[in-house]
Order: structure tokens, then C-alpha cells, then sequence
């Protein structure tokens, strides 16, 4: 078996995509020993402030602050925080960030990778020019960067059964690869979702759940550097990667 640690990254655009998306999935593999990276593309000063900032500039502040608080508690052991402006994906110059991207990914080494797929979950133009910068980065190189796997996290249909809420863009049941049980660490990514305090409009809804409800969470395969396939039913990301836990 390798030595090296088994390394997982997530890249979003925002502060609280991880919180709504993958925080379950990167609460339990960094409890299992599992090493991991999260990479965020903006600091979110477009987003809600309600009333705990005055500015942008104070809310950049205050929601990189709320992310540091977020990967804290997933246990994310390298935090990457870049500065593209928030809303604004159209005057986003995609190679520099999709060389960017490129370079953190050589440092840190990851076996495996989630974005969001095309559509972003929410459409949001900002998630989706991540997934094309993703995209770039990892196919613009021979070796893919040494990624082994690319996954989207994604939300399946009917809407009504996501955890999210209706109104966005979901996946029929039999296009998931991989449902991952985070039924254990549901009471974490409760604890995420609250560390963003100046987005608790959108995260109300999820925290209202019952317990119980925010216990799985969805991820289609992109690809596969060695033709790896899950099994019907697959609830690991990770498996057969030399090293994984």
C-alpha cells in the first residue's frame, strides 16, 4: 500500500457552496484519515450581508472568516481562498483561473477532485464557470494533474426530495454514481451551515429539516484516470485508490 495519504479536494466558487454541497462528504473522509483541500474561487462579497456588514470589502471579510470557521469544523487541512470577483463570471479570465487552479492542484496532489457538473446546482454563473475552469485545468495537462478522479456533486430529482429545495438543477436517481452516507455527520454539516451567519437566509431552510434528512449526498463520475467504474450502489468515492481508508 502507498504511504502517501489518500488526498481529496473540493473546488467551489463561493463561501457556503461546500456548506450546501460537500460538506458531509468532506467531514467523513477527513474523520477516516483521509487528507483534505477545499478551493474557493471568490470571497462571496456579493452575496448576503444581513446587516453584519456595511461594505463588499467587509463582507469579503466577514465571509472568508465564516469559511475558515466552515473548514475548521469539516477538518480541511489546507484552505485556498483566491480573490475573483463574486457575480461576475463573465469578466472572469478562465485560463489564468484555470492556470491557478492548475498550480494549487500540482501542491497539494489530490487523488480525487469534486466541482459542480455544467449546470452548477443553482445555474449560478459562478459555479459554472469553476466547472469550465476545472475542466481546463485538468485536461489542459498530459497526466491530468496526477488526478485519479474527477467527481460533480450534484442533486437528484425529484427536487422536492433534495435538501436544497426546488427551483434548481438536479439529476435523475439513476445518473448518481455515488451516494455517500454522511447520516453520521449530518450534525456537522448542520454545524457548517450555521458558521455562515451572513447567508442563514438561504441556510434556514436546510437547518428546519428533521433530523435525519440531510443524510446523503450525490456525486456523478467524470471520468476516471484508470477506467475505474463504481458498482451499482457505490457509497465511496475512494474505493480502490492505493491508500484510501
Amino acid at each position: 500500500m502507498s504511504s502517501k495519504a489518500t488526498t481529496l479536494l473540493v473546488i467551489t466558487a463561493h463561501p457556503d457552496d461546500e456548506a450546501f454541497g460537500m460538506a458531509g462528504v468532506l467531514a467523513k473522509y477527513a474523520a477516516a484519515g483521509v487528507r483534505t483541500a477545499l478551493i474557493c474561487a471568490t470571497r462571496g462579497e456579493a452575496g448576503q450581508s444581513v446587516g453584519l456588514a456595511e461594505t463588499c470589502e467587509a463582507l469579503a471579510v466577514l465571509r472568508s472568516a465564516e469559511l475558515r470557521c466552515s473548514a475548521a469544523t469539516l477538518g480541511v487541512g489546507d484552505l485556498v481562498l483566491l480573490d475573483y470577483p463574486d457575480g461576475a463570471a463573465a469578466s472572469w479570465d478562465l485560463a489564468a483561473l484555470a492556470g491557478e487552479l492548475a498550480a494549487h492542484i500540482r501542491r497539494i496532489g489530490p487523488d480525487a477532485v469534486i466541482t459542480f457538473d455544467d449546470q452548477g446546482i443553482t445555474r449560478h454563473p459562478d459555479h459554472r464557470a469553476v466547472h469550465a475552469a476545472v475542466r481546463r485545468a485538468l485536461e489542459s495537462a498530459p497526466d491530468h494533474l496526477g488526478v485519479r478522479r474527477l467527481f460533480y456533486q450534484v442533486i437528484t430529482c425529484p427536487e422536492a426530495a433534495s435538501p436544497e429545495g426546488p427551483g434548481l438543477a438536479c439529476v435523475a436517481p439513476e445518473a448518481v454514481d455515488v451516494t455517500v452516507d454522511i447520516a453520521a455527520f449530518e450534525p456537522v454539516k448542520r454545524a457548517v451551515l450555521a458558521c455562515h451567519r451572513t447567508q442563514i437566509a438561504d441556510a434556514q431552510g436546510m437547518l428546519d429539516r428533521p433530523a435525519g434528512s440531510l443524510a446523503e449526498e450525490h456525486y456523478v463520475l467524470a471520468w476516471a484516470a484508470d477506467g475505474w467504474r463504481p458498482v451499482a450502489g457505490a457509497a465511496d468515492l475512494l474505493a480502490g485508490l492505493a491508500g484510501a481508508v
